[in-house]
């Protein structure tokens, strides 16, 4: 239901944005990401989903499928709706809200506005089900990891189920391993979350 909008910006405000699609105005509340790719009197798309509750209808705009994903799992935190997971994404990149919770970084998040030290505490404790207690089956290439190939492939599903793709996360672990990260023995899951996100944020 309303995956996506296309159409023309009409004006963007913060990160709300107003979206004139085949003459009916669309009302989307944006991520901070989302937002920027908006400029008024030039066409635009947005990934969008439609919260309906008994307070009413939300319509959520995203830059891509990814921010969704992790919009859509930060919402099955006992606590956090629709408008606390915008919040969170509006005040910080997807990549570093996942690397945040990936750390249990409790002191980064609480200094999201409307994120106090419990809902920080949860969001952290809840969403590391999505980084832990994954399967393996990949597919990897053997040459690909010796060692460490459990933390390693729970780290690259962890990521899928953010919305990463396999074809971009093989060559940064590849890289990762090649440049023995780990001198000191394997990495757990979460240190190879953290390490693979900085390398994608640099790419």
């Amino acid at each position: 239901m309303l995956r996506f909008l296309s159409g023309k910006v009409i004006s963007v405000s913060d990160t709300l944005v107003v979206l004139d699609v085949n003459g009916m105005g669309f009302e989307l509340l944006c991520t901070g990401r989302g937002a920027e790719m908006c400029r008024e009197g030039e066409n635009a798309l947005l990934v969008t989903h439609l919260q309906i509750s008994e307070a009413g209808s939300s319509l959520f705009g995203f830059a891509d499928d990814r921010e969704r994903g992790l919009f859509l799992k930060l919402t099955t935190v006992k606590g956090v709706g629709g408008k606390m997971a915008m919040n969170i994404l509006k005040s910080a990149p997807a990549e570093r809200v996942v690397s945040w919770i990936a750390a249990s970084d409790v002191d980064s998040l609480v200094k999201i506005p409307g994120v106090g030290k419990k809902t920080a505490e949860r969001l952290c404790f809840e969403m590391h089900r999505h980084f832990e207690g994954l399967g393996t089956d990949l597919n990897l290439s053997p040459e690909a990891f010796a060692s460490g190939e459990t933390n390693i492939n729970l780290a690259m599903e962890g990521l899928r189920s953010l919305g990463f793709a396999q074809a971009e996360l093989l060559p940064v672990f590849r890289k990762l391993k090649a440049g023995n990260v780990s001198a000191d023995g394997d990495l757990s899951p979460e240190q190879w979350i953290r390490l693979a996100l900085k390398e994608l944020k640099r790419n």
